[in-house]
């Protein structure tokens, strides 16, 4: 007998329609009419089951002719000549969606109804509508519904922007933060619908917080820069900067250092706000994580012109402390492997490292910085000033002059 799971069934053309539907749920252009081929077995297999094939047929006619759609068919002999269904056409988007059913369809018109409102009040064509709401899909239709409004205001008081920072937007309804960072989807969003770079707000001005290791000074609370401190307020021979904030507040005793809290990438605010780490007489090294950020971040700071070294970011490290190491990241994701970057400011040592992180040739691609006792930091400090020398490590100090080749 023909194995009748084989056929296909009206369930099986719901869902090849339905697939289209969704890989096309934001598409600009209409992707119907489509056609749907029903593929049969050879006639020797017909014949072996003549009465499931029949059925089969009938249910696809039945379907076909309950939403419409128009179906060509195929002459098969079965004992006597039999026409088979062979193709079923979607004529529509409206068949379309009423064949793969309510959770698809609703979807769609969600789709459609925010990319109208836009065109209708933002005044711009369906294709760039349609990417806008792509790009928003996840947000709510409050949210959508704020992001129409917020555009709508830039573009008729645009003149009125610079100067202003996002929370003095005067859009009632709107929370101080929903437009959030510069980098934002919304602002960015916005910024398509408008056809601009950028919002010309006044951002908050960046901050970098430290304090004082000498132990003269303890008591006195972290400072936080706002703008160029042109000199430090205490005398300052050794300058580290740490890249979490556990560590920045856990580390210990020193004398005349300065404890910089770096917060990853914003540690590229350090030079600007605080010039006096590149000028002479100060030590500076840089703690991070040991994996592929924490290295670019190294990297960007000796870029910006702070002629720091590298502590507890080397293989001997990387070995000891493999165990603590992990796979994922703070929301439980398997940490992936990609290109190493080229042009870092890195010495060959620590970009061979990088490198291994980044590609997956270590097992473990982050070994976070707090998992390393300060303990150990701070003898290699305490080594490092009392030989006269820049430390342990210090073989790494001179690679903030040196690029990985491009």
């Amino acid at each position: 007998m023909t194995d009748t799971a084989t056929l296909k069934t009206p369930a099986d053309v719901r869902g090849d329609v339905a697939r289209i539907v969704q890989r096309e749920l934001f598409a600009a252009e209409s992707p119907w009419p489509r056609t749907i081929h029903i593929p049969w077995p050879k006639e020797t297999q017909l014949v072996a089951d003549v009465a499931g094939v029949h059925a089969a047929n009938n249910a696809l006619k039945e379907f076909a002719a309950r939403f419409g759609c128009q179906t060509d068919f195929i002459s098969r002999k079965m004992g006597t000549a039999v026409s088979l269904v062979a193709h079923i056409h979607v004529p529509d988007e409206a068949t379309a969606l009423a064949i793969a059913g309510p959770t698809l369809r609703r979807p769609r018109e969600r789709v459609l109804a925010r990319a109208a409102q836009l065109e209708q009040r933002c005044h711009v064509d369906h294709a760039l509508a349609m990417d806008v709401v792509r790009r928003l899909n996840n947000e709510s239709d409050v949210d959508f519904g704020l992001f129409v409004e917020a555009a709508q205001w830039f573009g008729r008081h645009w003149a009125e922007v610079p100067g202003l920072t996002a929370r003095e937007i005067p859009l009632p309804g709107f929370s101080a933060k929903w437009l959030a960072g510069s980098r934002s989807r919304r602002r960015a969003a916005i910024c398509t619908v408008l056809g601009v770079d950028r919002l010309p707000l006044r951002e908050r001005p960046g901050e970098v917080r430290y304090r004082y290791m000498d132990q003269r000074f303890a008591a006195e609370p972290d400072r936080v820069a706002t703008s160029v401190q042109c000199v430090p307020e205490r005398p300052v021979s050794l300058a580290v900067i740490v890249e979490n904030k556990d560590t920045y507040q856990a580390m210990g005793p020193i004398d005349g250092a300065v404890c910089v809290f770096g917060s990853g990438f914003a540690v590229n605010r350090v030079p600007e706000l605080l010039p006096w780490l590149a000028g002479d007489g100060v030590r500076v090294v840089y703690w991070g994580d040991i994996d592929a950020a924490g290295f670019e971040i190294l990297s960007g700071l000796r870029a910006s012109g702070v002629a720091c070294e590298s502590v507890l970011m080397d293989r001997m490290t990387y070995a000891e402390y493999e165990r603590f190491g992990t796979t994922r990241d703070a929301a439980s994701h398997e940490i992936r492997c990609g290109e190493p970057k080229h042009g870092l400011h890195l010495s060959p040592e620590e970009y061979a490292l990088y490198r291994d992180l980044c590609t997956g040739e270590l097992a473990v691609p982050r070994i976070e910085q707090e998992r390393i006792p300060i303990a150990e930091f701070m003898r290699l400090i305490s080594a490092g000033r009392s030989d006269g020398s820049d430390g342990a490590r210090a073989d790494q100090c001179h690679s903030q002059s040196l690029r990985t080749p491009k």
